[in-house]
């Protein structure tokens, strides 16, 4: 993969990631507002959310910081 196209990749997935963590928050509040009784179904979804924010920024940090290999011969 060509280092241009790699830097635009890891950019956009830190974008979306970005973009995912604000819907995140607010559909998280908005659980809060209209779900007091399930407790469970709110602590369960934030930690999904969480997990796949950081699997998301991690992707997109290995994308930016990922150099050439080098050949070993």
């Amino acid at each position: 993969m060509s280092r241009g196209l790699q830097i635009a990749s890891g950019i956009s997935v830190l974008f979306t990631t970005l973009a995912f963590g604000h819907i995140m928050v607010h559909d998280t509040q908005h659980m809060m507002s209209h779900h007091e009784d399930n407790q469970f179904f709110i602590v369960a979804h934030t930690i999904v959310a969480i997990a796949l924010g950081v699997l998301s920024l991690a992707g997109g940090f290995c994308l930016l910081t990922n150099r050439p290999r080098q050949n070993s011969n």
